[in-house]
């Protein structure tokens, strides 16, 4: 492949990649909205699923948000009943916040069937574009990771 090529082809993957994050955004900001919430508070509450012991400042370093910002957060999915806060069972000091569960089929069905279509996508590949496409997207997200902090960070100093 000549380098011009290549050049173009990194060029559209690129404008590809930032077309396909963008209507991931817009496609879970439509989800939060239809349960009440906005697209931080659902993406705050995935946190709240997946990560033990999340404090409200652990939540702020993850997020980039203020503690206040998290405060407003953590208020609204707990008054929708979608997060506890409870005492550490480590550390009787800290709080941690908790998913209810109490929605999560509901949410499954709204997720389902994009879920299908992604299968339907990846179905497509044998097991060693999969592999690649898996250890591109870690890259991938390790990266924004490390963007979205610096940014964060810089807004602080």
């Amino acid at each position: 492949m000549s380098t011009e090529n290549r050049s173009e082809l990194i060029a559209d993957l690129m404008k590809a990649m930032r077309d396909q994050a963008g209507r991931g955004l817009m496609l879970h900001g439509a989800i939060a909205e239809r349960f009440g919430l906005n697209f931080t508070d659902l993406k705050c509450l995935d946190l709240a699923r997946h990560e033990e012991e999340l404090t409200a400042g652990r939540l702020a370093t993850a997020t980039g948000l203020s503690t206040s910002a998290v405060t407003a957060v953590l208020d609204r999915l707990e008054r929708r009943g979608f997060i506890e806060r409870r005492r550490s069972t480590t550390d009787r000091r800290k709080v941690v916040v908790v998913a209810t569960g109490r929605h999560d089929a509901e949410m499954q069905e709204v997720f389902a069937g994009f879920g299908r279509t992604v299968l339907d996508v990846l179905d497509d590949y044998d097991d060693e574009r999969l592999a690649f496409l898996l250890e591109v997207t870690h890259r991938l997200t390790r990266a924004v990771h490390e963007a979205t902090e610096e940014l964060t960070d810089s807004r602080k100093a």
